[in-house]
């Protein structure tokens, strides 16, 4: 019996196998993936608002504005941003106010600088008075806060939540043409 040539198809859809079977012990789980808690539509810019929703645990992020260290505490100011799956700032995305994060203990101002993207989580406390600028403004406070200081962006991408290396694998089809169907793979740093 003739040996049968397999057919354009049968080799794309086995390239694509082999490429997923070689690829999937690259792929990471994504560890440093920390999904936000507390409501997600619930903004500092809301709460400043409104006074209200006191006293539940919350998780916001954004761009650090300012580090202030006391004898036993440090303060955060944070300009607000929302959240992308892994608790991440996207800071493409609006502004959605502004927040103060107390922490217990001491944090370097040398390491928490303006400009660095945190995320905090903690019991929604209290509203504090404050300025931005010359004027007033209503800090919502988020109280014992967990921080997580993120690595300095390194691209246009890097709200992304998906691991680095980012891979990815595609199928494609069409009429006419010299195949009509194709496959490929690609790696992102």
């Amino acid at each position: 019996m003739p040996h049968k040539r397999p057919s354009r198809i049968e080799i794309a859809i086995a390239t694509l196998l082999a490429s997923l079977a070689a690829l999937g012990g690259c792929a990471s789980t994504g560890s440093d993936c920390t999904p936000a808690v507390g409501k997600p539509d619930l903004t500092p810019a809301r709460v400043s608002a409104t006074g209200t929703h006191r006293g539940g645990l919350q998780s916001w992020g954004g761009t650090l504005v300012s580090t202030r260290n006391s004898p036993d505490s440090t303060e955060l100011e944070v300009i607000a941003y929302p959240l992308n799956s892994c608790g991440r700032p996207r800071l493409g995305a609006e502004p959605v106010g502004r927040f103060l994060v107390r922490t217990r203990g001491f944090l370097e101002p040398v390491d928490y600088q303006p400009g660095r993207q945190v995320t905090a989580t903690g019991l929604l406390a209290e509203m504090q008075d404050g300025r931005v600028g010359g004027a007033p403004y209503r800090f919502p406070v988020l109280e014992d806060g967990k921080v997580r200081l993120w690595p300095k962006a390194q691209g246009s991408d890097w709200d992304s939540p998906y691991p680095r290396p980012w891979i990815s694998v595609g199928v494609g089809g069409g009429s006419g043409g010299w195949s009509g169907w194709g496959g490929g793979v690609g790696v992102s740093f």
